[in-house]
């Protein structure tokens, strides 16, 4: 019988060890290829804003899967090497060579990891394709949205392969080159002890992680805004401070132990106290990486309740229809809205048309240094921006506003953005007559109904409109159009015929994205510079680009919702992905750890059955352990996360508003959810050990 038999039979007979490995590898790759394949479709992309913070976070948190799926293969391999180190001492011990045993161990492994990532690859643009139709028969189902196969995808499951196939040679290489056969034969019984702390040390820990979150996100916003200087790129390092805060707090919570007022307790934990603090430093490093992959899953969780504030806002306007376009193009009119109207039988109410005079505005246009200044360069006659009256803003709105001569009230949509504020106008030109007519800030105005993105808009008083605004021609002006419909099952298909009939009459001068401006293109133009806003886009009713770049995006309810849907539906589906992934992660280095305690102390456990100890306090000692190894990192790990979504929400507005508390209550519940994946994980490790230590 040669080696390769011999390893055959050890296959089989430990055949659940075997079954861990390859299931854990296995779980890799296809978890990175499956997402690959569906981050990189070409579906998908054409849906990530090209640039957007939306794509940055994907693509960082896709860097944070890798290193979770790379690290629980990592940690189940190490805890397939333990069971292995016995076997192995077994062979060296018995006169094997160990150049011979090596050569068969790593074949074993080579063919292991062969198997493992060829079905990895293969099942992973499977569940890609698989997942990507039950998204489009329970989400949404276009042509836009058909699946489209990429190579990327499989291309980063080879090289994830490859380099897990890298990181269990360069083990095995370690784990076979160690001479010394005691070592090999005591490799279970290996214990990494860590020195006891103060509380001074613990809260410190505390404080860093706090301080670390603080700085790294409320410090660059703070000086952003009141100091005008950029923090270099390096400062986000300092999120790093959060990072040692964590490992100090969880070195803390393990090693610390005092008798206190209860010395009695104290006396009744000592061993599960001491058999912590012998293996601290193994168990340290897995609480710390267990608590950042938490906080990176619910990361991902609570992006789509973040990005839900919008979709929650949009029933604040009282009109269902809201269509803008400039006065001067032959567009919808009521004519045509009641016809598609009637053919849909729907009852329109409500219907308005406004015109919004166009003027010249001042204003200020801010840019960073490369020193990190921000540079303000104030332009008298900056864009374009449309004008209202007092008192035909009260008739459409049925708002009374009081509006200063010599004064404006800004139109807004929300809070005051860092590159433009409410108040940087302070002096208007007719385009016309080149009059100009200096104006000072009275205030803002919140209005989704009259609020334009394509365009700062301004309420004036009724004489300085008079004077100002009136009888401009109509090439200066925009129209826009509004109305509701009453409720019917037909009101969806009413608002895609009235959406698709504006689209079709919109002449290519329409077809211009948001930052576009008719002034900044025509100096531009003159000095032989280029617009940023100077580029054309494609329109045609199913573009999902529209609803995000689109100057003239007209606000249908119906519609904007359920864009919106399709559009957060796939960022939910990608960030779903990486969650699952980073709790996977959590579950099996958790599990790992778990089986680990139960492999290195069964001759704790077995002395401590000989000296009288009965099962009933060998499972409160096993429970006392696996409690601090689930319980402290999750804690800390979601803790840490609503904190810093609680300081996203306050950092945009500096408060919190209704629709910023539902998605904060949602992540709560989301929070629940994945503490009960994580009790059920316990739950089963619980189980396991009590099997190994047949308690």
């Amino acid at each position: 019988m040669n080696m390769d038999k011999v390893f055959n039979k050890l296959r089989r007979y430990n055949r659940s060890n075997y079954v861990q490995l390859v299931f854990c590898l296995g779980f890799a790759v296809l978890l990175i290829t499956s997402y690959a394949a569906t981050l990189f479709s070409p579906t998908v992309q054409k849906v990530l804003p090209p640039g957007g913070d939306s794509r940055k976070q994907i693509y960082m948190i896709f860097a944070i899967a890798l290193i979770g799926c790379l690290m629980f293969a990592i940690y189940a391999t190490g805890l397939f090497f333990k069971y292995k180190s016995r076997e192995t001492g077994v062979f060296l011990a018995l006169g094997a060579s160990k150049r011979v045993l090596a050569k068969t161990f790593y074949k074993e492994l080579a063919k292991i990891w062969a198997a493992c990532s060829f079905c990895g690859i293969i099942l992973g643009n499977i569940t890609s394709f698989v997942v990507w139709q039950l998204f489009r028969l329970l989400v949404i189902d276009t042509e836009q949205m058909a699946y489209q196969f990429a190579l990327t995808g499989s291309i980063i499951g080879v090289l994830f392969a490859l380099a897990l196939g890298l990181c269990i040679l360069v083990m095995a290489c370690v784990f076979m080159k160690r001479s010394n056969l005691m070592d090999i034969l005591n490799d279970q019984r290996k214990n990494e002890p860590i020195q006891e702390v103060t509380k001074f040390y613990g809260l410190t820990g505390l404080v860093m992680t706090v301080v670390g979150l603080l700085l790294g996100y409320v410090v660059p916003s703070i000086t952003a805004n009141n100091f005008n200087m950029q923090m270099p790129a390096i400062w986000s390092a300092t999120y790093l401070i959060s990072i040692v805060g964590i490992y100090r707090l969880v070195t803390y919570l393990i090693s610390h132990h005092e008798r206190g007022r209860r010395p009695q307790k104290y006396y009744k934990n000592i061993i599960p106290f001491s058999m912590m603090k012998s293996q601290g430093k193994q168990t340290v490093r897995n609480m710390c990486v267990m608590a950042l992959l938490v906080l990176a899953s619910l990361f991902a969780l609570f992006y789509v309740p973040m990005n839900s504030t919008m979709f929650w806002d949009i029933d604040d306007s009282p009109v269902d229809f809201s269509i803008p376009y400039p006065a001067s193009i032959n567009q919808v009119d009521q004519a045509d809205i009641q016809r598609l109207a009637d053919e849909h039988d729907v009852e329109v109410t409500n219907y308005t048309e406004v015109n919004f005079p166009q003027l010249l505005i001042s204003g200020i246009e801010r840019d960073w240094t490369d020193d990190g200044e921000l540079i303000e360069d104030y332009h008298e006659k900056f864009k374009y921006g449309e004008f209202i009256s007092a008192t035909e803003y009260e008739k459409i709105t049925g708002e009374k506003l009081t509006v200063p001569q010599g004064g404006y009230y800004t139109v807004v949509n929300g809070p005051e953005g860092f590159w433009s504020k409410f108040d940087d106008m302070d002096q208007v030109t007719n385009p016309v007559t080149d009059e100009t007519f200096k104006l000072s800030f009275a205030g803002s105005q919140l209005n989704r109904q009259l609020y334009f993105a394509g365009a700062p808009r301004y309420v004036l008083n009724d004489t300085d409109f008079a004077q100002i605004a009136a009888d401009l021609p109509v090439e200066h002006q925009l129209k826009q159009v509004m109305f509701n419909v009453t409720e019917s099952d037909a009101k969806q298909a009413f608002a895609q015929a009235v959406f698709s009939e504006f689209i079709a009459k919109a002449p290519a001068e329409m077809a211009r994205v948001t930052g576009y401006d008719d002034y900044q293109a025509e100096q531009a133009q003159l000095t032989n510079e280029s617009h940023d806003g100077d580029m054309p886009i494609e329109l045609y009713p199913d573009n999902p680009d529209l609803m995000s770049y689109w100057k003239y995006y007209p606000t249908i309810k119906t519609i904007v919702k359920q864009n919106f849907l399709r559009d957060q539906a796939v960022f939910f589906l990608l960030f779903i992905y990486v969650a699952t992934i980073c709790l996977a992660a959590v579950g099996i280095i958790a599990y790992t750890r778990s089986i680990t305690i139960a492999i290195n102390n069964r001759q704790l456990f077995d002395d401590l059955t000989k000296l009288g100890a009965n099962n009933q306090y060998i499972r409160r000692t096993i429970n006392s352990q696996l409690t601090k190894i689930f319980v402290y990192p999750t804690v800390i790990g979601a803790v840490a996360m609503l904190l810093f979504t609680v300081l996203i929400f306050w950092g945009n507005d500096r408060t919190i508003v209704g629709s910023e508390r539902i998605a904060f209550g949602i992540d709560v519940l989301i929070t629940g959810v994945v503490c009960i994946y994580i009790f059920l994980i316990y739950r089963y490790s619980y189980k396991r050990m009590r099997k190994l230590l047949q308690v």
